[in-house]
């Protein structure tokens, strides 16, 4: 991508150790959406988080200029979507707590496959069989590396990635473009508690995706339906954007297209979930 003045500016602003990410929360309306899961085949079982990947996949393929990220003061895209989504193993006798499931190609598979495969990808993360190959190498490395000598390792490892010559086609073959995270959804909504939104800052080091994700439980909130107090299951997401990426402006448009494939999922995913 050929970079303007004002995204060199930017990359120089924002360059390590210095923070790039801008956050944004908001909710939507997710009537639609359940309504949607609930009309679907029951298997292979489609959950919320899989019609959130699916609608991320699809909103970044529509607005392609988010879906990279920065190397060497360089922006890379990519011509595929990859999601990374934190899998929560603490509960598994596994001596870790957390662990990560990848699907590459996000934004051409349909919702079906994407349940598919996530579905594997977290059942064998659970079970102590890590399915992306960069994740079974650093918790190898965790096990069998004392401290100092790991720290040693992950150094040149990220001066690998994000610091020397092949850092770009590594990240071609490789890298993730973006990353949900399900903030606390599996507890479903609590009594007397409303989810308003977080920060995260990722750090620029070694595996960094350009937009990164998070959605909460659905809650129940009281929101305005043509000009009426009305109650409504709403979505909480936080989104968090690399400012070198892109501006506050494209990032609005980000939203807003989430938004609107969230509240119409059968318009580009199917009415069968199968539609690519």
């Amino acid at each position: 991508m050929k970079d303007s003045p004002i995204r060199r500016a930017l990359t120089w602003w924002f360059a390590a150790p210095y923070d790039p990410w801008v956050c944004i929360n908001f909710a939507v309306d997710a009537t639609a959406a359940r309504a949607y899961l609930a009309a679907l085949p029951r298997s292979p079982r489609v959950t919320m988080n899989h019609l959130v990947a699916a609608v991320i996949g699809r909103t970044l393929r529509e607005h392609p200029y988010a879906n990279g990220r920065v190397i060497r003061d360089k922006i890379v895209l990519l011509d595929e979507v990859r999601i990374a989504m934190p899998v929560s193993v603490v509960d598994g006798d596994l001596g870790r707590e957390l662990s990560l499931a990848t699907v590459r190609g996000i934004d051409k598979l349909s919702l079906v496959e994407i349940a598919e495969r996530s579905t594997r990808a977290v059942t064998a993360e659970r079970e102590g069989r890590a399915s992306d190959p960069w994740v079974r190498s650093l918790l190898a490395a965790s096990s069998s590396l004392p401290g100092p000598a790991f720290n040693r390792a992950m150094d040149a490892l990220d001066r690998v990635m994000n610091r020397s010559p092949a850092s770009e086609a590594l990240f071609r073959a490789a890298g993730m473009t973006t990353a949900l995270s399900n903030v606390g959804a599996t507890f479903g909504q609590q009594r007397g508690m409303l989810f308003r939104g977080a920060s995260v800052s990722p750090p620029q080091r070694l595996f960094q995706v350009g937009t990164f994700w998070g959605c909460g439980a659905v809650q129940d909130e009281i929101v305005p339906v043509d000009g009426q107090a009305a109650v409504r299951p709403m979505l909480p997401v936080l989104f968090l954007f690399d400012h070198r990426l892109f501006d506050g402006v494209r990032a609005g448009r980000i939203a807003t297209t989430f938004g609107d494939y969230f509240r119409g999922p059968a318009s580009v995913l199917g009415l069968d979930g199968r539609a690519s």
